[in-house]
């Protein structure tokens, strides 16, 4: 558990595992670090495992003038290069995604390979859109009932691991409206149009009860990004990682070890 400063925050983040290779973890915005513990467990043995909280989240506190989407990451590369850490698969959730897909585009050294979990990043393509009000539907997220961040179905079905979700979300102490805010004002966004040359391996995975980036907008998307494969894991929310775990790190694996990562 370590802190390091980025632009006058506090970013937290910890470090699970001893191996060279590593794979970082950036949640979205209904979790914090804590909400990976099923994939710490499942690739600390054979991978480097680094989870964190983004900036104005649970153990990286700031004002909302601070939370920044485009400083994402500068805080990342602080820690990576705090930590002597060349280069990383990143494996990025929702919010997350427009940490990965910034590093993806703005540092492609730094990046391995890309994990786009139920998310668009800052990618878009003038024909593809989401239907989604997603600025609407986000102020719902860590609510024990009806978060859009799982599936309608999913506290029948786990009603133990939805409380779990929504306690481990209730440490962030944030305002759910910021970040659709704050990100389309960073005006991040990249045409995916304009990078031809991009040769990172890149994987979208998503489900048929996302409401929030729906399956049908992802798979859209992901053949706009030179090379990319997608992955449908059929009837799981917008948080398949934790909805799904056995099934999601499957998913994980398998990537890794096409492009030997």
């Amino acid at each position: 558990m370590s802190i390091i400063n980025s632009h006058g925050v506090d970013i937290y983040y910890e470090l699970h595992g001893e191996a060279e290779r590593t794979l970082i973890f950036a949640h979205g915005m209904g979790g914090n670090g804590a909400i990976w513990f099923n994939q710490i467990a499942e690739f600390c043995q054979d991978y480097q495992v680094l989870v964190f909280d983004h900036r104005y989240f649970a153990r990286s506190p700031c004002s909302k003038d601070q939370f920044d989407p485009a400083k994402f990451p500068d805080d990342i590369i602080k820690i990576m290069d705090k930590e002597g850490i060349d280069s990383a698969v990143f494996v990025c959730q929702s919010m997350g995604g427009w940490t990965g897909s910034q590093m993806a585009i703005l540092y492609p050294d730094r990046v391995d390979g890309l994990v786009m979990s139920h998310t668009p990043g800052i990618f878009y393509h003038p024909e593809v859109k989401n239907e989604q009000q997603v600025d609407a539907l986000v102020s719902g997220i860590g609510d024990v009932y009806t978060s859009p961040a799982l599936a309608a179905d999913f506290p029948e079905k786990n009603m133990t691991a939805t409380i779990l979700y929504a306690q481990i979300s209730g440490f962030n102490n944030i305002e759910n409206s910021v970040i659709p805010r704050k990100i389309a004002e960073a005006e991040i966004g990249i045409n995916t149009d304009s990078i031809g040359g991009y040769n990172i391996p890149t994987l979208f995975i998503t489900g048929e009860l996302d409401n929030l980036f729906p399956a049908a907008y992802i798979q859209k998307l992901s053949t706009c990004v030179p090379e990319a494969e997608f992955s449908n894991l059929g009837q799981v929310g917008h948080s398949s990682y934790f909805e799904s775990p056995i099934a999601f790190n499957s998913e994980l694996r398998s990537f890794l070890k096409t492009y030997e990562l």
